[in-house]
């Protein structure tokens, strides 16, 4: 969307501020204010390419398409640092680039005293090889001081967990707003910043730009405002703010912006403020009719949010209530959203948790669960859950058992091409690398599983044995990667129960029954002992088959009981609570209750305190 230029008023203001920041306002006039932000018909032509798919694209044609807007873009300017950020930032975590590193790093070296051209070489390793884009955002300054945009790229990168560096996130954001006190980049990336003085100040001076202004990006600027207001006042000031977002949502609502997203997008925050929720309600329902996205609807939203999802451990009927619910508002909500896959996925997952869907209506969900999933697929390829849960629900219902065996495999390659992925040196530490290896080392066992079973159902016995062998050399892997880690170890165990029950039911399939009851008497006792419990109402089929098993080798209903019933009974009444002690001290805090009083983390040192931390996203 075009927007318009300061008025003389804000122009006097920024130079002001520039002026007591340290710039003189010859300094500032000479970069023509042009080198804080795109030029009106960039500037137009950017805004005029959506952020999200609408609900009539898949993912894979709103990017191929977004892609040659952006391309058509470079060829019409080319050499706008603004169009070519754009570029970046669109193919920044993609398979092209290597690619693009390349690019740019040829076109800096043909031009190394081009502080644009390092700015943008450093874009593209910001998050792959973050200290190399550092020296080149250091360098571009170094040799044009008055070169705004790496300052602000620096301020990402220190308030970033992995570069965290207070000091100089403060100073860069003093820099960059010094040269462009009247970009709202700035003023958003100023959120990240723990000084209250400086946020303060700066908050104050964005209150009195946005006032001169009513275009849709000043409005939308209303929410960075009120976060950097709320930030720099202690809770005990909270009340006169609020006050002060009521007589601003009076202002924006007579605007009446009504064909432009950001406004609704700012009385939906400024009403969640005041704590009036219908408003808010109001507003977001708006904006979701007039602007629909592919993957947001409004009556999805209120049914799960009224809806919780149900616990393992609720009775059945309160189960079945729910996903036969969720069956009937699956089946309304996919009339509008027909292209959104995880909708499909919702449904499909409804099934299989119910007994009564026909099997046909199953597998034809499942087609266009797939078939939406491959259309919305990423840069890497179609996400490898949609192949493995579409493999699982068909699995558990016993149907398709060769379609099962190829979607599984279609998941595993995906899952190793997904691996390969780069990891974000900003924000991926050790820990969480070492979690996300685990997670992906454990969802190959269970995927394993379901391939052998659909070959034992296919009378394919031999395949369903490489399998398990194959699946036999996973688990000393993912035992490495539990390390000592407790939920990760109760993991390894329940997917070495999955692995004897797999033995087990081979076993009995080739008439070594004995040996099927050790696997089964294996597998239970290592699920128990895992702490690990079948769903409520669901059909416990490992307990079931070896209690089979166990009749028709002359067991008696007195022993499996003993052997197994009461094991049981006695985790069932255990309560499921465990603690873990945390890795990383709790950051200072200043929050207020709900009666208002203040509580620092300083008051409670050296007192036992249950903290009960969440967040909503």
């Amino acid at each position: 969307m075009a927007v318009s230029g300061p008025s003389t008023k804000a122009l006097e203001l920024i130079l002001l501020t520039a002026l007591l920041m340290g710039f003189t306002a010859s300094s500032l006039m000479g970069q023509g204010l042009d080198a804080c932000g795109p030029s009106p018909a960039v500037k137009a032509a950017l805004d005029d390419i959506p952020s999200d798919a609408p609900p009539d694209q898949t993912q894979v044609h709103f990017r191929e398409q977004t892609l040659a807007k952006i391309q058509a873009l470079l060829r019409q300017y080319p050499d706008d640092q603004f169009v070519e950020r754009a570029y970046i930032d669109f193919l920044a975590w993609t398979p092209r680039q290597d690619q693009l590193t390349e690019q740019y790093r040829s076109l800096s070296e043909k031009n190394p005293n081009g502080p644009k051209l390092l700015y943008l070489y450093g874009l593209t390793l910001v998050g792959h090889r973050t200290p190399e884009a550092i020296k080149l955002f250091e360098s571009a300054i170094e040799k044009d001081g008055k070169f705004p945009w790496p300052h602000l790229k620096l301020v990402e990168i220190y308030t970033s967990p992995n570069f965290s560096n207070k000091e100089k996130a403060a100073s860069k954001i003093k820099s960059f707003l010094g040269l462009c006190p009247a970009s709202f980049e700035g003023y958003e990336a100023l959120k990240q910043i723990d000084d209250r003085a400086l946020i303060g100040a700066s908050a104050q001076r964005l209150r009195e730009l946005l006032q001169t202004r009513s275009d849709p990006d000043a409005v939308g600027a209303y929410t960075t405002l009120w976060s950097l207001e709320f930030k720099a006042h202690p809770p005990s000031e909270y009340e006169p703010l609020r006050k002060q977002v009521a007589n601003d949502l009076q202002r924006l609502r007579a605007l009446n912006l009504e064909d432009k997203r950001p406004w609704y997008e700012a009385l939906e925050e400024g009403y969640k403020l005041v704590n009036d929720q219908k408003q808010s309600d109001w507003a977001k329902d708006e904006r979701q009719r007039r602007f629909p996205s592919w993957w947001e609807l409004a009556a999805a939203d209120k049914w799960r949010k009224d809806h919780p999802w149900p616990n393992a451990d609720d009775p059945a009927e309160k189960k079945k209530a729910y996903y036969s619910d969720l069956l009937r508002q699956t089946e309304q909500w996919l009339k509008v959203r027909p292209n959104t896959d995880y909708m499909w996925g919702q449904r499909l997952d409804a099934m299989a948790h119910l007994d009564d869907v026909p099997a046909a209506e199953i597998e034809a969900t499942c087609d266009q669960f797939l078939k939406t999933g491959e259309a919305n697929a990423g840069w890497w390829g179609t996400d490898s859950d949609v192949y493995l849960s579409a493999a699982d629900v068909l699995s558990k219902k016993k149907l398709q058992p060769a379609r099962v065996v190829a979607l599984v495999q279609k998941g595993l390659a995906q899952l190793d091409v997904e691996s390969k992925e780069p990891r974000n040196d900003l924000w991926v530490k050790k820990d969480r690398f070492e979690e996300i290896n685990f997670y992906r080392a454990s969802t190959r066992v269970p995927a394993l599983v379901v391939e052998a079973k659909a070959y034992i159902q296919l009378g394919q016995t031999p395949k369903a044995e490489q399998t398990a062998a194959l699946l036999d050399q996973r688990l000393p892997e993912l035992k490495s990667l539990a390390g000592t880690k407790d939920d990760r170890l109760k993991d390894y165990a329940s997917q070495q129960a999955r692995y004897w029950g797999l033995m087990a039911r081979l076993a009995e399939t080739e008439n070594r029954k004995l040996d099927a009851m050790a696997y089964y008497q294996t597998a239970l006792l290592t699920r128990l002992q895992a702490g690990v419990k079948n769903p409520t109402g669901e059909k416990d089929e490992l307990a079931d088959d070896a209690q089979k098993l166990w009749t028709s080798l002359g067991g008696t209903q007195p022993g499996w009981q003993t052997w197994y019933g009461r094991p049981a009974a006695e985790l069932a009444a255990k309560s499921q609570l465990t603690w873990e002690t945390a890795n990383e001290p709790l950051p200072t805090f200043e929050l207020a209750d709900v009666q208002g009083k203040t509580w620092r983390l300083a008051d409670l040192k050296g007192k036992v305190v249950l903290l009960n931390v969440w967040a909503s996203w």
